[in-house]
């Protein structure tokens, strides 16, 4: 089927069901004077195109784990997948994650073939510039480049402008659109919910393992862009430096500017390591702190479905293990004395109570190691307790706002890693049995059936219905997907009373 639009003819690819067009340019490539710009709208154009080959991704460190084996600076592309039969469809936009630093569109655990067949929906996964291509700000080290803020967030609200363009030639309902990510594209989602520039453009959201507050002042974005300049090679200026330097180089920078500190969410109680390209406060394209506009009613059309999987950071904390770079019998050695040192380095000033509190809310699995109760807080620090900000704020404005919890346990090569980051994907899209599938998720019928039902509830909040348990508002609980009680509290009063004094609650929505 050929999908006539604006900029040309596109042809897809026909599958089980499901018409695919991979690659389809959103705007102008951001090279050579506009690799620093806002991106730009294709011009018009009526040649034919083959919609057959995907995309490379964002210039980023190579990562066959991920699929990523090639990256380019050419990268605003989408892929798209449309059900067969009439339409309109409501539409899904889809926003990877990674740390603002990785993904691509196509991995193959964001292949949306079974979620636009299984739900009637058309599924578009949408690429934005990463690293600092897509979040320094540069306004302060490099005046002279006059570089945008936010560029990769510019990216993120040029696709949706697309899909209310043309989406109706892939046949798509542009008044019935839902964005939704994970982790980095979670964080995206949030604040698109607080960019006024993407409001008209969206009507629902779906946050999974996201948070609003992942977001850098000018001054402490300005700390890690003068980092990256600092460790570019050549001489002159720092803004002839980041324009001549190589792909190599600027990727050797940029892991070099990762090391600062940061404090995110604006506050220093919780300060951010290795993950600080995020988008930033700029008065601009994203006037205020998103969980404080949330708060203050800036996304209180939309609609919210928004969650967590239950032990986010063993993903993290036992990567090494997974890697082959430690082993648990190592991490077995490391005393409390060093724990109560990382709890304070993660809490400044709060890091005692932090201790104690996990000391007695945790019991590690016995095929792990004590880090369970640092991977514990590190989950609330950085995903549930934010998770907890959003729907509280949202569902202050709005009262469609549902929270999740994922559950399935994970033991990719015999970790036992319990409902780690990630585990939601393949049951979001469909893929339990595919390799990737099955690192995360063991596959099997068990896992098949869980990915029906949750399948089930995103395309059934994309079509405009209300998921089968209580809003958030009606008593402040999840619905889990995996073994355990069906609906939980996401914190218990102890976890709740600690949390507020390191990351409070917005005013607006007490």
């Amino acid at each position: 089927m050929t999908a006539v639009i604006r900029q040309g003819q596109y042809q897809g690819l026909q599958h089980k069901g499901v018409w695919e067009y991979r690659g389809v340019p959103f705007a102008q490539a951001p090279l050579g004077e506009r690799r620093f710009k806002a991106p730009e709208p294709l011009p018009e154009g009526k040649e034919h195109y083959w919609a057959d080959q995907f995309p490379l991704a964002s210039l980023q460190m190579n990562n066959p784990i991920m699929g990523v084996n090639e990256s380019s600076q050419d990268c605003l592309y989408l892929n798209i997948w449309r059900p067969e039969g009439e339409g309109p469809f409501p539409v899904m936009v889809w926003f990877h994650g990674g740390g603002y630093l990785s993904g691509s569109i196509s991995q193959v655990l964001y292949n949306g073939a079974e979620l636009a067949r299984t739900q009637q929906v058309v599924v578009v996964n949408a690429a934005y510039r990463l690293g600092a291509l897509g979040f320094a700000d540069f306004s302060a080290v490099a005046p002279e480049l006059q570089a945008v803020t936010n560029a990769g967030l510019r990216d993120q609200v040029a696709a949706l402008e697309w899909v209310a363009e043309n989406i109706v030639a892939f046949s798509g309902d542009p008044d019935a659109v839902t964005i939704f990510g994970e982790s980095a594209g979670g964080f995206s989602v949030c604040s698109l919910l607080a960019c006024p520039a993407a409001s008209p453009l969206f009507h629902g959201a779906i946050v999974q393992s996201g948070a609003a507050d992942f977001a850098l002042s000018h001054e402490e974005a300005n700390k890690v862009a003068s980092a990256m300049v600092a460790a570019l090679p050549g001489e002159g200026s720092a803004a002839e430096r980041l324009q001549s330097c190589s792909d190599k180089d600027w990727i050797r920078a940029q892991n070099a500017s990762i090391k600062v500190l940061v404090n995110r969410g604006l506050r220093d109680t919780t300060p951010q390591f290795a993950m600080n390209f995020l988008p930033v406060v700029d008065g601009d394209l994203l006037p205020e702190l998103p969980i404080d506009a949330i708060a203050a009613g800036a996304a209180r059309d939309k609609r919210l479905l928004a969650g967590v999987c239950a032990d986010e950071y063993t993903f993290f904390q036992y990567g090494g293990v997974l890697a082959g770079q430690t082993t648990m019998e190592a991490l077995r050695e490391i005393d409390d004395a060093e724990l109560l040192r990382r709890f304070e380095r993660g809490l400044p000033g709060h890091g005692e109570a932090a201790d104690c509190y996990y000391r007695d809310t945790v019991t590690p699995d016995p095929q792990r190691t004590e880090l369970d109760r640092l991977s514990a807080m590190e989950s609330d620090r950085l995903f549930r307790v934010p998770t907890l900000r959003l729907l509280d704020a949202q569902a202050n404005q709005n009262p469609a706002c549902w929270g999740f919890q994922f559950t399935w346990p994970s033991a990719p090569f015999g970790v036992p890693l319990g409902a780690c980051h990630v585990v939601d994907i393949p049951f979001v899209f469909g893929v339990t049995d595919t390799p990737a599938g099955v690192y995360f998720t063991g596959g099997g019928d068990d896992a098949r059936a869980l990915s029906e039902q949750v399948m089930n509830v995103w395309g059934r909040f994309a079509h405009g219905d209300a998921p089968d348990w209580p809003a958030w508002r009606e008593g402040r609980q999840v619905q889990q997907f995996g073994p355990g009680d069906s609906l939980v509290s996401l914190l218990d009063a102890q976890g709740e009373a600690l949390w507020e004094a390191i990351i409070p609650v917005p005013a607006t929505a007490r």
